[in-house]
């Protein structure tokens, strides 16, 4: 890939490290209601295969890795410290890619549409990060991230942060109005989380 290629691609970036407390077992193996041969991750892997030029699944660790492997034939890298939360794993990825950008997904969000893919990497991209607002709650995990930001992530990670919010505060941002989001995705599935045993019932 050329210097100019890679200015303009955007690495997908899959989140799967979380221990999935909440919900009793692996959410990314969780089976997908519209086709119960597919799993979360699978699904997401091939959404996000669709919009982006490369792809990158974040694992807590090695053996993370290992599970993962059988099922997904994408790059996958590890926490740099596993256990700490999202905030590690968006670093850990930006970390790792090579493009300037970076789709960022959690596994837990299944109902993610292309169209809504779609739309975030038509915004232009420069180094701030692209953040949807639904129900006035920046959805930091749908969002597009810049590697550029690295050093405000190390900086709020070695503040003992974890939330990707706290990126928020010290980052430049555009945020995409709920409004505009439904024009293009009127119930707004794309955002679903689905964290415990009773909202996947839902999701069923």
């Amino acid at each position: 890939m050329g210097e100019r290629d890679a200015m303009q691609a955007v690495t997908g970036v899959v989140l799967a490290g979380g221990q999935s407390r909440r919900m009793g077992r692996d959410k990314a193996l969780l089976a997908l209601p519209t086709n119960p041969q597919e799993t979360f991750l699978v699904h997401l892997m091939s959404v996000l295969q669709i919009q982006c030029e490369a792809l990158l699944l974040v694992v807590r660790d090695a053996e993370q890795a290992v599970l993962y492997a059988p099922r997904v034939s994408v790059p996958m890298v590890c926490d740099a410290i596993p256990n700490i939360g999202p905030l590690m794993g968006i670093y850990s990825g930006l970390r790792a890619i090579s493009s300037t950008h970076a789709l960022v997904t959690a596994v837990d969000m299944p109902c993610v549409q292309p169209m809504m893919l779609a739309f975030l990497l038509s915004q232009l991209r420069t180094d701030a990060l692209i953040v949807p607002v639904v129900a006035n709650i920046p959805q930091v995990l749908c969002a597009i991230y810049p590697r550029s930001v690295l050093p405000l992530l190390e900086r709020c990670l070695s503040e003992g942060r974890r939330d990707p919010r706290a990126l928020l505060e010290v980052a430049p941002v555009r945020y995409l109005a709920e409004e505009d989001l439904r024009t293009i995705e009127p119930d707004l599935r794309s955002f679903l989380n689905v964290n415990t045993p009773g909202e996947y019932a839902m999701l069923l």
